[in-house]
């Protein structure tokens, strides 16, 4: 998850990457994570994920790193009363986090942030199958991007008239922890929100959000999984 500028991310993260680790290893909240099924524990009074998205003004950028779509307007995401306001929405090829030591071939993360600073990140799980709608809606921008790849600053799409309500159309179980940023400086203050559903994409949408990114993070751009030092898993099982 991307939340530094793009010249100082790229200069650290593209060492780290190419030898499958990031710094922060004194942090014992780290993400990503392998999610393993028998082991999480349902929370009675966790509740189901409020998410107000609408239609919005958007952008598609890269920084050569990954592919984000910021928004012009805040969509809302309550967790325990608190809001957090959406600020973007990127993906990771293949997936950063893991369920039941399963890497699937691409995690969605939309980032909200709340007035304190604190993070709520809702992560999606996408295998190979049919194409995904949203990509399918993103195809022209996407394009328009690869036309130029790996310039290592950030090039910009604008995207009218998004409709992220197509974001919160999406199951209702859910596993939570609290983690970090899986990119420098990995500040641990996420509320992580992985959907259980793994959804579908294609493997010409995957070769597409490869495309406008460098070298090493048409490999992957995905950070290995951290220890649990201890948390718990929680879920919420929709019912």
């Amino acid at each position: 998850m991307i939340s530094s500028s793009p010249l100082a991310v790229f200069v650290f993260y593209a060492t780290l990457m190419l030898i499958g680790a990031f710094a922060s290893d004194s942090g014992k909240r780290q993400s990503p994570i392998n999610i393993k099924t028998n082991d999480v524990v349902v929370n009675k009074t966790m509740q189901h994920l409020t998410r107000n998205y609408h239609v919005y003004n958007a952008t598609l950028c890269t920084d050569g790193i990954d592919v984000q779509v910021s928004f012009s307007a805040r969509g809302d995401l309550i967790i325990d009363g608190e809001t957090y306001k959406l600020k973007q929405m990127h993906w990771h090829t293949p997936s950063e986090h893991r369920l039941n030591g399963v890497q699937y071939a691409a995690e969605l993360h939309q980032v909200h942030a709340a007035d304190d600073g604190k993070r709520a990140v809702v992560g999606v799980f996408f295998k190979y199958g049919k194409p995904d709608p949203v990509l399918t809606m993103l195809k022209p921008e996407l394009d328009e991007l690869a036309k130029e790849p790996c310039q290592r600053k950030e090039r910009k799409v604008d995207i009218p008239m998004f409709d992220s309500s197509f974001l919160k159309r999406w199951p209702r179980k859910y596993y939570r922890y609290p983690g970090s940023l899986t990119t420098p400086p990995c500040d641990e203050n996420v509320i992580w929100n992985v959907l259980s559903k793994v959804k579908t994409i294609s493997k010409d949408q995957v070769e597409a959000l490869k495309a406008p990114l460098c070298e090493a993070y048409k490999i992957k751009n995905a950070r290995p999984t951290q220890p649990l030092n201890g948390r718990k898993v929680q879920t919420y099982d929709g019912n």
